[in-house]
């Protein structure tokens, strides 16, 4: 076994890692169960209790002397399956590439705080390359964390501010919500907060000056703009499901909010994944010449109904791609659309 400042250290550094990784709180116990387990593994390892994303997992310590080969290690967690319905972690303070690739090859669950952890069964593998850092404040937000910040100052009060709470409305991973807190509070708009196991999302400032403070940092949402030719221009296609499927996008979407015309060509907005299925070809052909186009698309780097949960873009979003437009009649209908933001000052 781990001596006793050798396991408390590789213990902290486990729990801290783990919640640095998964925007959680990790409480590790030490296991109540262990004298149940055949003297060969009970002398073997030190061993940690705890809760992952509603899941127990027991965390099996090896010590970094510990001489045993990958498939030494497949049959020692085969024999904990045989008594322990928990998910079987096995920890390393270091691993060589080696290891570290017949681990994986094995399924075998693993952590190296701070470098790498893999959890096949809670659908967790985070490399290096993820190491889990406060981030430092940035030119522009993250496309999560701009949603995130837009859904307050929009809907301020209709949620609990924990990533497992807003993930499951606004379709990221809880650990993606969970950076996107902690670039937030990097700079300066939000304040991070511990809550039980969790930790919450704290604004203190008015929206207005959180908006404004946020201004430089944000970008409009689109990413690219595409034309298409759909296969039947009937006389019904605004009644087809390319309106019923997509959010009205572009143009199209200010000229329903503002005094702006309606573009010649109808205009929708798309995210990542419905992208894909226009580029597949179900609605039409994709064009270079506009003036061939039956329709627009602008691809979004979120989706467009995610910030406020209605199936049209929100305004923000909309203020972003437009108020610095070379026509100045958008630009004011960005700016007319902004009127109906209550806390706007303009």
């Amino acid at each position: 076994m781990l001596g006793d400042a050798q396991s408390k250290d590789l213990n902290n550094r486990l729990r801290n890692y783990l919640q640095a990784v998964l925007h959680i709180r990790v409480d590790l116990e030490p296991w109540k169960s262990k004298d149940k387990l055949p003297m060969f593994l009970a002398k073997a390892f030190d061993f940690y209790e705890a809760d992952l994303l509603s899941t127990h997992c027991l965390f099996v310590i090896v010590t970094k002397d510990s001489e045993l080969t990958p498939s030494e290690l497949e049959r020692r967690h085969a024999n904990l399956r045989k008594d322990i319905d928990d998910v079987i972690v096995f920890v390393f303070e270091a691993m060589s590439s080696h290891v570290r690739a017949r681990l994986i090859e094995k399924a075998l669950p693993f952590v190296v705080p701070d470098n790498q952890l893999y959890i096949p069964a809670l659908g967790m593998d985070l490399r290096e390359y993820f190491r889990s850092k406060m981030p430092t404040s940035s030119e522009r937000l993250s496309p999560a964390a701009q949603v995130v910040l837009f859904r307050h100052l929009l809907i301020p009060n209709q949620d609990t501010w924990t990533p497992s709470n807003l993930a499951k409305k606004l379709r990221y991973s809880a650990m993606t919500v969970g950076r996107a807190f902690d670039e937030l509070s990097a700079n300066k708009l939000a304040s991070v907060e511990p809550l039980g196991r969790s930790k919450l999302l704290v604004f203190s400032s008015p929206p207005d000056e959180i908006f404004e403070k946020a201004r430089p940092l944000l970008r409009s949402p689109v990413k690219s703009i595409h034309f298409f030719r759909p296969r039947d221009m009937h006389e019904g296609f605004y009644g087809t499901t390319l309106t019923q499927t997509f959010a009205a996008g572009g143009e199209s979407a200010l000229a329903e909010r503002s005094m702006l015309n309606p573009p010649r060509h109808p205009h929708f907005a798309v995210g990542p994944k419905d992208w894909k299925s226009l580029q597949a070809g179900e609605f039409g052909e994709e064009v270079d010449d506009q003036d061939e186009a039956g329709f627009g698309v602008d691809v979004w780097r979120y989706d467009p109904d995610i910030v406020t949960g209605n199936k049209q873009a929100d305004p923000l979003s909309l203020f972003m791609q437009f108020q610095a437009h070379e026509d100045e009649r958008v630009a004011e209908a960005a700016a007319q659309l902004m009127e109906n933001v209550r806390w706007y000052r303009g």
